[in-house]
């Protein structure tokens, strides 16, 4: 404070700096998940820190309202340290920021737009099942005919991802916002009548360039569905044995112990999860993620330690064994062991890429004995 004067000097200064550095790291496969989350808490706590003198200095000088933006965490996802340091900015320019907090469902959201008068939009995500979320907020959105901008940030979130997902399912304005720094710039424009008619064109633009790179590099041939269907995977089932269940229908299973589903847990999901791509056990020995995903696997297993020990939930299942055969690319299910009456029907897809001579299209259907083989196999 000595140094930049200003709090919000030295929030928009060294702080973003340094998290801008962050964000080109993780960028470059330099820097990880886990230390972006550990880097946005310090920021968290610097921010908290100064808020009190950026309070003290609002009251000494109120600014006229800028504008109404209105923030949330997307349904599904609990990281929001770069949503409240973007909150802090731009209220300290004048914008009026209403944040709903975390794990938001889409018509929450929706229905605080209207009553806060909101004149843009932001969610928030860092995990990848967020990006899927946003879009169903964008699809939403379109669906209610709102007209606002919709922004979208996040660790996972890209211009690419936005053109080419979210964007084109939005009437409206679609931004990508691609950190905290940008944020202000971004939000101005768009309050902006001079410059917001020159702003969105050039959004739109460079989206449209993303959609066109994104489509010329997705196009592949595909087989058609009866040549697909022609190369369906071919079992023996005259010589096929199937195993036959100890019962049909279901089973509950309550307060499994949870000790019990530990050694069946599959980590290497975990590490995707926290963009460390590689299969366990080998990523941690990894020459490039390896220190780190050793070090995010031991806090791992500290937080699994206290699941166990302090019965932190409940595992519960259900499961099931039903017969079943296939006709084309469906499953039929039935009831009982009668075969009297049908359950419900899968309807299975079915590869329709080009394959190497020798390899089948398959859909789950094949695996399962047809009507004409005469064999009894099961479901489960």
């Amino acid at each position: 404070l000595e140094k930049y004067g200003r709090p919000l000097s030295v929030i928009e200064g060294p702080l973003m700096d340094g998290m801008n550095i962050v964000g080109d790291l993780f960028g470059e496969g330099k820097m990880f998940l886990p230390q972006v989350v550990k880097s946005a808490r310090v920021m968290k706590k610097a921010v908290a820190y100064l808020l009190p003198y950026l309070e003290a200095e609002k009251a000494k000088s109120p600014q006229k309202e800028a504008g109404r933006v209105l923030m949330a965490t997307v349904k599904g996802d609990v990281h929001d340290i770069g949503k409240n340091i973007v909150g802090v900015v731009l209220n300290c320019n004048g914008y009026v920021v209403e944040d709903m907090g975390v794990m938001v469902p889409a018509n929450r959201i929706l229905e605080k737009a209207k009553e806060f008068k909101a004149d843009m939009i932001g969610l928030s995500g860092l995990i990848t099942p967020s990006l899927d979320e946003m879009m169903h907020v964008a699809k939403e959105m379109n669906r209610l005919e709102f007209k606002l901008p919709l922004l979208i940030g996040g660790a996972t979130t890209s211009k690419a991802h936005t053109a080419v997902k979210i964007a084109n399912h939005y009437n409206g304005p679609v931004l990508h916002v691609l950190d905290a720094s940008k944020a202000v710039g971004v939000v101005r424009d768009l309050m902006s009548d001079k410059r917001r008619p020159a702003f969105l064109d050039k959004n739109e633009q460079d989206q449209q360039t993303l959609r066109e790179s994104h489509a010329l590099r997705g196009s592949k041939p595909l087989k058609t569905i009866e040549e697909s269907r022609q190369n369906r995977t071919r079992i023996d089932w005259t010589n096929h044995s199937t195993l036959k269940p100890d019962f049909i229908g279901t089973k509950t299973l309550n307060n499994f112990p949870l000790e019990d589903l530990v050694p069946y847990i599959d980590w290497s999901p975990f590490f995707h999860a926290w963009e460390m791509r590689g299969r366990y056990p080998a990523i941690l020995d990894d020459a490039i993620v390896g220190s780190k995903a050793r070090e995010l696997f031991e806090d791992a297993q500290k937080q699994l330690k206290d699941i166990v020990l302090n019965r932190r939930f409940t595992a519960r299942a259900v499961y099931g064994f039903f017969p079943a055969v296939s006709t084309g690319d469906d499953i039929v299910v039935y009831q009982d062991a009668d075969r009297s009456k049908a359950l419900t029907t899968f309807h299975t897809l079915r590869q329709q890429i080009h394959k190497p001579d020798g390899q089948f299209n398959h859909a789950l259907a094949d695996f399962i004995a047809p009507q004409e083989s005469g064999v009894e196999d099961y479901i489960g």
